[in-house]
């Protein structure tokens, strides 16, 4: 295993190499770069990840990621805290929560965030617990595993890596009720009850 400055000490040395990654049309070369880098991040930590993007000519992100697996996101922190400078390099740790205009879709199913509701459920043993009922119109109790695996992908978007894995401590799924104003709430809005929620803790 290497350290945490052998790391950034390769990657100073090889950055410029992956900034123009996304313009590289080459699969081969690009494939094999992303195999070196992943390689050396292994050499760190074999249970962190990594992306890499940006728009051309400008700076460029490098987010590391435990993909959720939470014994590892002291990992995380620990590498990314230790990040120096790099010029046109912007180091960030966990995947961070995106818009909610997009939408998930896995094997023959397709999940817009914009049209689901959540209701929050409650844990009588812990109130600080957040637990939740996430609905689709469209959810077959047939592929329900489907739609939980789908969802999963859903939430670990909407609130970026680290609040999904610590903040959600049960999920389910089920079908939207013709009536869901009534007790359930927009998923757009699950930040902000989340929010709410550690601020009453």
């Amino acid at each position: 295993m290497i350290s945490d400055k052998q790391f950034w000490d390769w990657f100073i040395k090889n950055n410029s190499k992956y900034f123009f990654l996304n313009q590289i049309n080459d699969s081969h070369l690009k494939e094999k770069l992303l195999n070196d880098f992943l390689e050396k991040l292994h050499s760190y930590c074999d249970n962190l990840f990594f992306l890499i993007g940006g728009f051309p000519d400008e700076e460029q992100e490098l987010i590391i990621t435990a993909e959720g697996n939470k014994q590892y996101f002291s990992k995380v922190i620990e590498l990314t805290a230790s990040a120096p400078n790099i010029k046109d390099w912007k180091i960030i740790p966990f995947k961070q929560p995106k818009e909610i205009d997009f939408v998930t879709n896995y094997k023959n199913l397709s999940l817009d965030p914009r049209v689901m509701w959540f209701l929050p459920l409650a844990n009588p043993d812990d109130p600080n617990q957040i637990g939740l009922r996430v609905c689709t119109p469209n959810f077959i109790t047939a592929n329900s595993n489907d739609f939980l695996f789908a969802t999963n992908i859903v939430l670990d978007n909407i609130l970026g890596e680290r609040s999904f894995a610590e903040d959600i401590t049960y999920l389910e799924v089920d079908k939207l009720p013709s009536n869901p104003e009534h007790g359930f709430i927009k998923l757009a809005e699950l930040p902000m009850y989340i929010s709410w929620v550690k601020s009453k803790a």
